[in-house]
């Protein structure tokens, strides 16, 4: 089983994942492949950012969502990770530790903004020929002309994705996750 997990690509993992997910949209293959590829350094600009936008985003959270799992692997080897913050704190997870491993994952991971651009473009050339889920390859286009243009920032989630699953998770390593629990 390990092994048949490993032999998948980045894309082929990532759109078995989007079928649980059914309000994924363009945006949201976007936000899953920027994630799986460059992490969440993004998110860390400076050392009172994620601090503050956790303890906001902690004090808001309601109950986890039904079915919602606290740990998603965003890459087959479970390289990076996403922790959904309401079973997490549901579970009595330590937000100060969690606080710790992403902001380190952030600081140490080494990003390849290529590797990212190849995977959104292999998205591109297969939904060229089929749709995956809601993910249509207009879509997909318009959006690459529009983030090429900026150089393929981070983007947020799409609204039909914010009302359906109301997102709250940080992006973590793997490997700091397995040793922090």
């Amino acid at each position: 089983m390990i092994a048949a997990l490993l032999a998948l690509s980045l894309l082929d993992f990532s759109a078995g994942q989007w079928k649980f997910m059914p309000e994924m949209r363009a945006e949201d293959a976007y936000k899953w492949l920027f994630h799986a590829t460059l992490g969440g350094e993004h998110a860390v600009l400076d050392e009172d950012g994620p601090r503050k936008w956790l303890d906001q985003e902690w004090a808001s959270l309601g109950p986890p969502l039904p079915g919602e799992p606290e740990v998603v692997r965003l890459d087959p080897e479970g390289r990076l990770i996403r922790v959904n913050l309401r079973p997490f704190k549901r579970r009595g997870g330590d937000k100060e530790m969690l606080l710790a491993i992403f902001v380190a994952s952030a600081q140490s991971f080494h990003a390849d903004k290529s590797k990212f651009v190849r995977e959104w473009k292999s998205l591109g050339s297969r939904l060229r020929v089929h749709p995956i889920g809601r993910i249509r390859f207009e879509d997909w286009k318009h959006l690459d002309q529009e983030t090429a243009r900026a150089g393929y920032p981070a983007i947020d989630h799409s609204a039909m994705y914010e009302k359906a699953y109301s997102p709250a998770y940080r992006v973590i390593l793997g490997s700091l996750w397995a040793n922090g629990e």
